[in-house]
């Protein structure tokens, strides 16, 4: 049989992966949601919805960094249905209601979490017209808070009805659903990618792309400083406007999700922005915009009005969430022949290692200072820091 040209398979390739990583998220996001029900019945504090992010997060960058061999082993597709299988078991382990399983239970889900960019991107960089290349990317990466989004309406309403243990088993299903819903697609989308028998691909390799330096190593750079913003802002928004503030929990949750919300529309619209200016440009411009919603946000306090304060989360939310499919298109587009994959998983190593530096040291300087003042001047900084890179990524004016 004849394999259907590029064109004809990019809206499965970006189905596949945008609906696989949406689902990945939502299982990653399962315990936070339901943690004021899980741990009380495991006897586990609050601070155990931390220990389960890191072991999280720990698991996903082991895997990032054996994707690029599991991409030329597997392929792309059945690598999706490899993250969803874990995902799925993940939540089944987690509602096993034991503390033994709840550690079972993150492993597997941040071993489904870790392959999801690099994987797509090797797929996506191979079917995008260069045209499109940015759009693309952004529409796949609307898959983080679409599950984001999905896991804080859905997984209440189901843990209110069918109580946690169900509601959890549930979703289980249905990654194990979804594993099966994209079989008929591994043969077309695979092709090309397998090679059994070939050179075996080092692990160091994603940090051998990082080392050549260039513009893999400075969008590195501008990942960890965008993505030390963006997991402060998620971790940290809630908190602040409850302890300094004076907002209700609910109303502190409202604010989270505008955030998460005007990101999905962000992602799609500066994809198509930078398909038509110069990425490094788009890039730079939002860390522009991070800075000074940061800065806005030293303003806030328990007498500022509501609509001020999702005013300054929804810009912050825009600039902080818009960002990773841009970085990510540009990534595979300047990645070497090949090595789309290492190139990506090189990238995210570097925002795992942003999502881990930046809560802490906007936590170090919220208890060395007692206020948000510091950590926003820092997350400022953080924002503007890839504008000292970026300009060499710019095109140049000629004559």
């Amino acid at each position: 049989m004849t394999p259907a040209p590029a064109p004809a398979l990019l809206p499965a390739a970006v189905g596949v992966t945008l609906g696989a990583q949406a689902l990945v998220v939502l299982a990653s996001l399962a315990l936070s949601v339901t943690a004021a029900l899980v741990l009380p019945a495991l006897g586990l504090p609050k601070a155990a919805v931390g220990w389960y992010a890191a072991a999280l997060f720990v698991a996903s960058a082991a895997a990032t960094l054996v994707t690029p061999q599991l991409v030329a082993g597997l392929g792309p597709v059945r690598l999706h249905q490899a993250m969803l299988l874990l995902a799925g078991l993940g939540l089944l382990a987690l509602a096993l209601g034991h503390v033994a399983a709840l550690a079972a239970s993150a492993l597997l889900i941040g071993l489904a979490y870790g392959p999801a960019n690099p994987a797509s991107s090797a797929l996506l960089a191979r079917l995008s017209p260069p045209h499109l290349r940015n759009r693309v990317f952004s529409i796949k990466q609307i898959a983080v808070p679409l599950g984001g989004a999905t896991a804080g309406l859905l997984l209440p309403a189901l843990a209110a009805g069918l109580g946690w243990q169900a509601a959890l088993a549930l979703l289980g299903g249905v990654l194990l659903a979804a594993m099966l819903a994209i079989a008929p697609w591994r043969r077309k989308l695979d092709a090309g990618f397998l090679q059994p028998g070939g050179p075996a691909q080092p692990l160091w390799l994603p940090f051998a792309v990082l080392r050549e330096g260039g513009p893999a190593l400075r969008l590195g750079a501008t990942a960890l400083s965008f993505a030390c913003v963006q997991f402060t802002y998620s971790a940290f928004v809630p908190t602040l406007l409850v302890s300094v503030a004076g907002w209700s929990l609910a109303g502190a949750g409202l604010v989270l999700t505008v955030g998460l919300a005007v990101s999905v529309a962000a992602r799609l619209v500066l994809g198509w922005v930078a398909d038509r200016v110069a990425p490094p440009l788009v890039l730079g411009a939002l860390g522009v915009v991070m800075a000074a919603a940061c800065l806005a946000g030293m303003g806030l306090g328990p007498g500022t009005p509501s609509w001020l304060a999702l005013l300054v989360a929804g810009v912050l939310g825009f600039a902080a969430f818009g960002w990773n499919g841009i970085c990510l298109a540009e990534t595979a587009r300047l990645a070497p022949p090949g090595r789309v994959a290492a190139a990506t998983s090189g990238t995210m190593m570097m925002v795992y290692a942003g999502a881990c530096l930046g809560p802490a040291l906007f936590g170090a300087a919220l208890a060395a200072t007692g206020g948000p003042v510091a950590g926003l001047v820092l997350l400022a900084l953080f924002g503007l820091a890839p504008l000292a890179w970026l300009r060499r990524e710019a095109p140049q004016p000629t004559g």
